[in-house]
């Protein structure tokens, strides 16, 4: 058993390492406000938060740059943590159990309304007849969890509402561009440098290759901005650190996985940096 574990640990990591334009993302099972809701409704509620975690999740795997821990494994962890009514405790256990399936975030979520209420309305005057009316509403927040340092990067609140038979569904289809804006927003795309192509006389980079194409939406003309990533100890914490240190431009897109790009600014300290063997990654800046 121990062995299988400890395969299937090195397996996550081991896709970690040569993918490089994705990012492992685990989804923490959510949780609600049990309050809000009577037993009889514990069969629909339980569905209604699968639903909104489904959403979340479609969002993560439609941006194309995140591999998704498996929803098995995540419950694994949130069976065997502490946890607060209402809301998810992500203890140093947590962390470090995520961080060893090869997750760079957790995210948790935390349903404060998931409802779909149908009700008879009689009309007056016509023989007493009675029409449904149906309404939904949902209502939830996330937050995201950087693996590396323990604490909360982001965290946003999201809401809508449906009518009608499908008014669920309607209320899910609404939240789920917000939910694409949060993740857009918060994970940026970023690449790293695979090599130098081409430089000038003064030795400094013209050219390069970034590992990075079609797979996360590169363009001809996307600006990215290149940075060196490195992490500082901070009251007894390591936090990363992202030193701008040049410019670059989209001139080719060679596949999913590559792209040529001209040096704008920073051709020296790129060269410099690349030769050092420093951790340099290229993010968006504009498409």
């Amino acid at each position: 058993m121990k062995h299988i574990y400890l395969t299937t640990i090195f397996t996550l990591l081991t896709f970690a390492g040569f993918s490089q334009s994705k990012t492992i993302v685990g989804i923490m099972p959510f949780n609600s406000n049990e309050s809000n809701y009577n037993r009889n409704q514990n069969q629909n509620q339980t569905k209604n938060i699968i639903a909104i975690q489904d959403a979340v999740s479609d969002a993560f795997l439609a941006a194309k740059r995140f591999t998704l821990v498996e929803r098995e494994k995540m419950a694994l962890i949130k069976g065997e943590k502490k946890t607060q009514m209402g809301e998810d405790y992500i203890d140093g256990q947590t962390v470090e159990q995520s961080k060893s399936m090869g997750a760079s975030y957790i995210v948790t979520g935390n349903v404060t309304e998931a409802l779909f209420e149908e009700k008879q309305s009689e009309l007056s005057g016509i023989g007493g007849f009675s029409i449904p009316s149906r309404k939904a509403k949902i209502s939830f927040n996330i937050k995201v969890i950087d693996v590396s340092t323990g604490e909360i990067m982001a965290s946003e609140k999201f809401s809508a509402e449906g009518k009608g038979k499908n008014g669920y569904d309607e209320a899910l289809d609404l939240v789920k561009p917000n939910i694409e804006k949060f993740i857009k927003d918060n994970f940026k795309i970023t690449a790293s440098i695979a090599s130098i192509e081409e430089k000038n006389a003064s030795n400094e980079a013209v050219k390069i290759l970034i590992s990075g194409g079609t797979g996360i939406g590169l363009k001809p003309q996307t600006t990215l901005k290149v940075f060196e990533l490195t992490s500082l100890m901070v009251d007894g914490k390591k936090i990363p650190r992202k030193k701008e240190i040049g410019q670059i431009v989209v001139e080719k897109v060679e596949d999913e996985n590559f792209s040529i790009c001209n040096v704008v600014s920073g051709g020296a300290v790129i060269t410099a940096k690349s030769e050092s063997g420093s951790n340099l990654k290229c993010e968006i800046i504009s498409q």
